[in-house]
């Protein structure tokens, strides 16, 4: 995790709660359980009609980034690149088959089948692209949904309070 995730959910809530002890008010009274229910169930809901099923999923999965964001290979993608290269100079690109068959990440699969069926270089290049441009609108979209949260739950807040 981030410190400054952690440092800033710390000072957060700390400020929160600060606030509320100096003006005298307890606690407690900041749970409220059906007015938690309203706004975190209808902002839920609300976001969960405006969105397609896989757009949500993938928003979840952004979400555990807060806590554990992905980890970047670079270095290793590059290793394996040169690896590929290697034996594509030694063997030929049908020496990638193998290779392409069990690779792990996807992407970098297609890849590898377009190259081992002979394709273009220039087809290989345009597919890619299409592939990078579909999963950044993804992603795009993913992090919509965030912002439709932040747009939905003050006025449900409302209703809730």
């Amino acid at each position: 995790m981030d410190i400054l995730t952690l440092l800033g959910l710390i000072i957060g809530f700390g400020a929160i709660l600060g606030g509320q002890i100096l003006e005298g008010g307890h606690v407690t009274s900041l749970i409220n359980g059906p007015a938690m229910l309203i706004v975190l169930g209808g902002t839920l809901g609300a976001v969960m009609i405006q969105s397609p099923l896989r757009v949500f999923m993938s928003s979840l999965k952004m979400a555990l980034w807060v806590f554990v964001p992905p980890k970047l290979q670079g270095q290793e993608a590059i290793a394996k690149i040169l690896e590929w290269s290697n034996i594509a100079r030694k063997e030929g690109l049908l020496g990638l088959e193998d290779i392409a068959e069990n690779e792990a990440d996807t992407f970098a699969q297609k890849g590898l089948q377009l190259l081992v069926d002979g394709s273009e270089p220039e087809v290989i290049r345009r597919v890619m692209e299409v592939e990078l441009d579909a999963k950044e609108h993804l992603g795009v979209q993913a992090a919509k949904v965030f912002e439709s949260m932040g747009g939905y739950s003050p006025t449900i807040g409302i209703i809730g309070a």
